[in-house]
């Protein structure tokens, strides 16, 4: 059993169930290296996108549009974080090259793609969404999403609510 109560499966967790907590003292660094903790970004929703690799075609449409759509996400309530596994230096260069607009989280171990239940492949994570509500509960988990379709469906998701 994993620390947070979820069994271990291989190398990843089982995929996270929508209802399930995602524990406060959980954290990450982003791109330049300040801390996020998920317990103190309570009282908002929160957008997780994992993609494979910085600087590919896909993962550059999906955090251009992430990006693009920022404003709307912020009138929605919610902030937005890209994870993937590559390095801070990699993820600077990625958000300096293309503009980026969003924060990059740094998941060189794989931690919070573990945690989330997103797989991995050759080092790299799948291409997945987490929503997390405002109490600290995930509210949306969809695996395999569509690069260019993706940043617009979770923004529809969280206006319904």
């Amino acid at each position: 059993m994993h620390k947070f109560g979820w069994p271990l499966l291989g190398l990843a967790l089982a995929q996270v169930q929508v209802g399930a907590i995602v524990p406060p003292h959980l954290e990450a660094f982003d791109e330049m290296g300040q801390k996020v903790s998920f317990g103190a970004l309570r009282g908002q929703w929160v957008v997780l996108f994992f993609y494979p690799h910085d600087d590919t075609p896909g993962c550059t449409r999906q955090a251009k549009e992430f990006s693009r759509l920022l404003p709307d996400f912020k009138k929605a309530g919610a902030v937005v974080y890209g994870i993937s596994t590559q390095s801070a230096e990699s993820h600077r260069a990625f958000k300096k090259k293309h503009g980026l607009q969003i924060p990059l989280l740094v998941d060189q171990e794989g931690k919070l793609a573990d945690f989330f239940g997103v797989k991995r492949f050759m080092g790299m994570c799948s291409r997945d969404v987490v929503v997390i509500d405002p109490e600290g509960k995930i509210a949306l988990f969809r695996q395999g999403v569509s690069p260019d379709t993706s940043p617009r469906e979770v923004l529809a998701f969280l206006r319904q609510r």
